[in-house]
């Protein structure tokens, strides 16, 4: 087939992917600046993790999991890091001692409230300009893709 018979949905993964890679690692990188910038060296998952935990508290480590969209592997690491670091601990359930559950530290608080500002200064920064109308529907096809890549997880049989 050649190049002129496709159709711009045909060539837009090479269109989309290369864009959204970018954007995500200049954000991750000036998150990293402001978590550097605060004296939280912090990775980029590692603070998304820490934002997660203060809204919500006392949130199972299992569902944290879910919430943050990793594998329970890679959030017991994030876990691991963040516990080191004195912003989170983990609790054990009252009722339940199976469930652990991921907890934000007096420090953690501290740190939320030095980071959290500047995140949201971040977000402003890189939606403005942009009308309502453009940030739902760019919230809408990033939704729609996801759902899709969501589909082809469970065909594959990989949560």
């Amino acid at each position: 087939m050649d190049k002129e018979s496709h159709t711009p949905l045909d060539r837009g993964l090479g269109i989309m992917m290369p864009l959204i890679a970018c954007m995500t690692s200049k954000v991750r990188y000036q998150v990293s600046c402001i978590c550097e910038e605060e004296d939280y060296p912090l990775t980029p998952e590692e603070a998304d993790t820490l934002m997660v935990i203060h809204h919500l508290e006392g949130l199972p480590q299992s569902q944290l999991a879910t919430v943050l969209g990793k594998d329970k592997a890679s959030v017991t690491r994030l876990m691991n890091a963040l516990v080191k670091s004195g912003l989170v601990g983990r609790m054990q359930d009252i009722n339940d001692r199976r469930i652990v559950r991921a907890c934000i530290t007096a420090e953690g608080k501290k740190a939320f409230t030095h980071i959290f500002p500047k995140l949201i200064a971040l977000s402003g920064h890189v939606l403005e300009g942009l009308s309502s109308e453009e940030f739902d529907t760019a919230r809408r096809v990033l939704t729609h893709m996801m759902d899709n890549l969501s589909t082809l997880e469970v065909k594959s049989g990989k949560n």
